[in-house]
């Protein structure tokens, strides 16, 4: 048993090489699939660097609605960086 949350958060990274081939879109949309059809999970988490304009795109393109503002949420290179937080539930899931 998973506990009262029923939920999990998703990550990514791809090399610049590939970026705006439509990798990440791709990816997502099968793990969603997974997570919701197959794991049974209520709600997908995931966040985003403000200035990755590419990553919130790809999150909002697989249904994700913004939620808010997380501050000093991720340390990368060594520096605490803000990340915008997103959910997807499986009421809004509709692949």
């Amino acid at each position: 048993m998973r506990g009262p949350l029923q939920r999990c958060m998703v990550g990514y990274c791809l090399d610049q090489r590939y970026n705006g081939k439509g990798y990440m879109t791709e990816a997502l949309a099968l793990v969603l699939a997974f997570a919701f059809k197959e794991a049974g999970f209520h709600r997908v988490e995931a966040g985003a660097k403000p200035s990755n304009i590419g990553s919130i795109r790809v999150l909002e393109k697989a249904g994700f609605r913004k939620e808010g503002l997380a501050r000093k949420n991720v340390c990368i290179n060594g520096k605490w960086e803000d990340h915008v937080m997103f959910a997807i539930l499986d009421e809004d899931y509709s692949k």
